[in-house]
């Protein structure tokens, strides 16, 4: 029987959602290599149909602990070429997950590579042996298509009782990235520093982009996952080889901001056939998701996706009563906010009476001023948490400047029969050295002062934490007892205790050296 082009979805749909237990259990294990060729200790891998296999990276946010904080980030590049594709924008993120013992974080997972057609072929129900032919990208389907493949192996993993992560009292499941949630694993997320998160590439170290971007007539043609280099969260081919599709549309930069028309498809990260040179994080393309001529599904050779382990905003009854606690809490502490316009807001309120056309203009009014206020308060934490990470490195520059002394100092105690010159010579050292580090001193206490005067100092013990958790993630764990240091100090500070440059140098010689 022949099927017609326009059934195709449906049956592909039906065999993924309605045949969830075919040819499992007797199916041969696949050789790691068809399923992981560069294996981590923090993978995680779910089982596919037919022995196959799925690997996936964590992306931890360091998003806080209520059901309603988030992480604010920047994405887009600052100059204006294409800027109605690629400005600079603000956005946010948080994760679903938890991460154990650190309640100031969660995760969400990302495919470590683009679904292999081998992959994809794994839940059709044929049970073919994997082939190295089949480690390309699955390219040519249509979004509906990716999108029913997520929806079939979520039901048959749950079925089969895979160990999908959990959200409080909800399981997750497999769905399209974002365009926030590939944007911030595509940049390194915590691993890298926030200088390097808003680089138009994420840090190549080992060869430079040609190393990490399968793309340009070197490469000429679609390639196997996992042949250049990862990103610093372990994640392959997140530039060139095929592109990957997003779960949410195309839309336009308005300045800064998504533009309100809904477009086609998103398509991140380019494909072979791009210049290189020309590939960032910030590339975004739009496709349309249906012919213009033949009205059938868009299915593009050079474009593929992979998928993320997501879960329910709010999974449980519990959840739903701390969001709406969380929202009263937030939405009093924005509307406490000190002001000439809310108290001239709260006059005029009061003038109004009954009348509902004033009562529904001011009401817009407040709710502008109250979006107003909660976005400074967010902008206020933002920046103690980078005077913070500032201080832990003045602090390591005081302790750094201080051993060279201590060291230059003990050495010279030692030497015998030093000409004059030489004598001199080494004092003049020392002088150069203790202007560096009263200048560093005196660097430290004034963006303490700074500091300590943040109207988000209330908020100090928890962007204390968050510090600490950045700190690890990008392997300075070294500064971590400065970061205490510094936290110590502006508690002080704001206490209306005194901190000298005394206190800094005497308190910075005690901490051990990493």
């Amino acid at each position: 029987m022949k099927i017609r082009p326009s059934s195709k979805l449906v049956l592909l749909a039906l065999t993924f959602l309605f045949d969830p237990g075919f040819a499992y259990a007797d199916a041969a294990v696949w050789d790691a290599r068809f399923i992981d060729p560069h294996p981590l200790p923090d993978d995680l891998k779910l089982p596919l149909p037919c022995g196959g296999a799925m690997v996936f990276r964590p992306v931890d946010v360091p998003d806080g602990k209520g059901i309603l904080d988030d992480v604010d980030m920047t994405i887009g590049r600052p100059d204006t070429q294409e800027g109605y594709n690629q400005y600079t924008l603000r956005t946010h993120l948080a994760a679903a997950f938890p991460v154990q013992g650190h309640p100031e974080l969660h995760r969400y997972y990302i495919g470590k590579y683009d679904v292999t057609v081998n992959q994809y072929a794994a839940l059709n129900g044929s049970c073919a042996a994997p082939s190295r032919a089949g480690q390309k990208p699955q390219t040519g389907i249509s979004w509906d298509e990716a999108n029913a493949y997520a929806a079939g192996l979520t039901t048959w993993l749950v079925e089969n009782k895979a160990p999908l992560p959990v959200a409080g009292e909800g399981k997750g499941f497999l769905r399209l990235p974002v365009d926030e949630e590939w944007s911030y694993a595509a940049r390194g997320g915590m691993r890298v520093q926030a200088s390097e998160f808003e680089a138009p590439l994420w840090p190549m170290p080992d060869g430079g982009p040609a190393a990490y971007i399968a793309a340009g007539p070197d490469i000429g043609e679609m390639q196997a996952v996992g042949q250049m280099k990862p990103n610093p969260l372990g994640l392959y081919d997140m530039l060139g080889n095929a592109g990957q599709m997003m779960l949410d549309p195309y839309r336009l930069n308005r300045v800064g901001r998504l533009q309100g028309k809904v477009g086609g498809l998103l398509i991140r990260g380019g494909d072979f056939h791009a210049n290189p040179d020309e590939l960032t994080t910030n590339v975004r393309a739009e496709r349309p998701p249906y012919n213009e001529k033949t009205g059938k599904p868009m299915r593009d050779p050079a474009i593929g996706f992979r998928l993320v382990i997501g879960a329910s905003a709010l999974g449980s009854l519990k959840e739903t009563e701390d969001a709406e606690k969380d929202f009263k809490t937030l939405l009093d502490e924005a509307q406490a906010t000190p002001g000439d316009a809310w108290a001239a807001l709260k006059a005029l309120k009061a003038e109004a009476g009954s009348d509902p056309a004033m009562a529904g203009k001011l009401s817009r009014i407040e709710t502008a001023l109250t979006t107003d206020a909660r976005a400074r308060i967010d902008a206020d934490k933002k920046v103690l948490g980078a005077q913070l990470q500032a201080l832990a490195v003045l602090a390591n520059a005081v302790w750094e400047i201080n051993h060279v002394i201590d060291t230059i100092t003990q050495a010279k105690m030692k030497l015998v029969n030093l000409t004059p010159q030489q004598a001199q010579k080494i004092e003049t050292h020392l002088a150069e050295r203790q202007k560096s580090l009263n200048a560093a001193i005196e660097s430290y206490l004034g963006l303490l002062g700074a500091a300590a005067s943040s109207p988000a100092i209330k908020e100090l013990d928890g962007i204390a934490v968050a510090g600490q958790d950045m700190l690890r993630s990008q392997n300075e764990d070294y500064l971590s007892g400065m970061l205490d240091l510094s936290q110590k100090n502006l508690a002080t500070l704001h206490a209306g205790k005194k901190v000298t440059a005394q206190d800094i140098l005497g308190e910075v010689k005690n901490i051990p050296a990493q």
